[in-house]
Formats: C-alpha cells, sequence, structure tokens
C-alpha cells in the first residue's frame, strides 16, 4: 500500500467521518454544500467506507468519483484479510460488520475481490493536504503515533517489516490519544501535532462531533449506529460542521 498521499486543494476541502455504508447521508451533505470537483473541492473519506450500514458497495464506488480520496481504516484492512483467506481473517470481519459481502450475489462477490479489493488495498494511510488557503492538514484514520507530522511521514518511508507493521497497526487501530482526550480537561502535548494546523482523525464513535483538543479533530460520529449521524467537516480559515443521518 502507499504510505501516503500529497494533495494541494484549488478549491474547498471537506473531510467526512467514517462512512460504514451510511451513502445517503454523504450524499445529502454533499448536494447541501453543492461541492464541484469540476471547481476543485475536494473530499477526503476518513476510512472505514463499510460494513454495518445499508449501502457499502455504493461507499466503495465513491472511490471512482473525481474529487473523492479516502485513507485507509481498520475495517479496510479486515475486508483485505477476510478475502486474502488469512487465519481468523473472515471470522473478525463478520464479526464487525461484513455480512454485507456474503448478501451479495457470486458475480458481485467476484466484482468486489476482482475491483474493489485491490482499490482499498491501494488506499493511503495518510493524507498530506494543503488547502487553497494553504492551511496544512493532517489526515489519517485513527491516530498519527507520533506528535510531529514529519516525524510520521518520515517513519512510513524508512521503517520496515515488524516496525512498519506496528505503525500502520497504531494509524489504523490506536484509540490512546482520544481516550486520554476525553478524560481530562488538560491541554498536553499530545494534543498538538507539530508541523500541522490541523490532525483530523475518525475511527472512535464520539458525540458530539467534532471533538476538538489542541489541533486534533475527532469526526466519527457512529453514522451507522442507533442515534448516529455522519459529519463532513468543512476545513478552510474557519470550520463548520455539517450533519446528517440515515
Amino acid at each position: 500500500m502507499p504510505s501516503y498521499q500529497t494533495l494541494q486543494v484549488r478549491g474547498r476541502t471537506f473531510v467526512a467521518g467514517d462512512l460504514h455504508g451510511c451513502l445517503s447521508p454523504l450524499q445529502a451533505i454533499l448536494q447541501q454544500v453543492h461541492f464541484s470537483a469540476e471547481n476543485g473541492d475536494v473530499c477526503v473519506l476518513l476510512g472505514d467506507l463499510t460494513d454495518r450500514g445499508p449501502d457499502s458497495l455504493g461507499c466503495l464506488a465513491l472511490l471512482d468519483q473525481p474529487g473523492i480520496y479516502a485513507v485507509q481504516g481498520n475495517h479496510e484492512q479486515m475486508c483485505s484479510a477476510a478475502l486474502h483467506n488469512q487465519s481468523l481473517g473472515m471470522y473478525c470481519w463478520l464479526g464487525n460488520g461484513g455480512n454485507w459481502f456474503h448478501e451479495l450475489s457470486l458475480e458481485a462477490q467476484q466484482q468486489v475481490r476482482e475491483y474493489w479489493l485491490p482499490k482499498i488495498e491501494q488506499l493511503p494511510l495518510v493524507i498530506d493536504l494543503f488547502t487553497a488557503e494553504q492551511l496544512h492538514i493532517g489526515i489519517c484514520h485513527a491516530d498519527p503515533v507520533f506528535n510531529d507530522w514529519q516525524e510520521l511521514l518520515t517513519a512510513l518511508d524508512t521503517y520496515h517489516a515488524q516496525e512498519r507493521e506496528t505503525l500502520i497497526e497504531k494509524l489504523t487501530w490506536s484509540r490512546e490519544r482520544i481516550s486520554l482526550a476525553t478524560k481530562t480537561n488538560f491541554l498536553s502535548g499530545a494534543f498538538q501535532i507539530n508541523g500541522l494546523d490541523w490532525c483530523i482523525m475518525g475511527h472512535t464513535p464520539i458525540r458530539p462531533t467534532p471533538f476538538r483538543k489542541g489541533n486534533c479533530i475527532w469526526i466519527d460520529s457512529g453514522a451507522a449506529f442507533p442515534n448516529g449521524y455522519l459529519s463532513v467537516l468543512e476545513v478552510g480559515r474557519e470550520l463548520h460542521c455539517h450533519q446528517a443521518r440515515l
């Protein structure tokens, strides 16, 4: 998989929380804000496109739409492990909402294996984004691991073997930073990622969203869960959060 992708945005920048198959709220928000890839608008998806919600295939199809980008989340990794028949891979995926795959026709399952699986495996772990106003935004699924953004990018370029696997696991699974953030009012260096204006993450459902501490922002508002909704953060000189439910 690519380590990271750099984006320079000409238009507006939007970052969408974990979709989990909830396509219609995203479509409603993008329509409401008049999202236009032709005008240079970009929407970055925070990973976990599929599982739990009603339209996993529809969310995968977003990867073919202009102006839409995504990072890889832990659910993309579970899907990959399952479809490559890794030990306990299917068991783990089914336990976390992957049953939609087995509800597809055999033809559709084959399409997922042959077309969509390579696409999700090629999603970057991190997006290094510069807005039209030249704000520097770091985007990853769960946690940037380090307190310095360049240190993360360097590690992604240089780590090998087990060291790299551990880094990837933390990027896509860790909840240490947000757990600390919700338990203390103390503003420590853990919530200031050096080298960025904002670091935006998903993975851990939290409401109300966005949840902000320092320059860290979490926007997974549990779209597929009861009473959940989708949050899409518009990032510019000011922050605006757009929200919609299934």
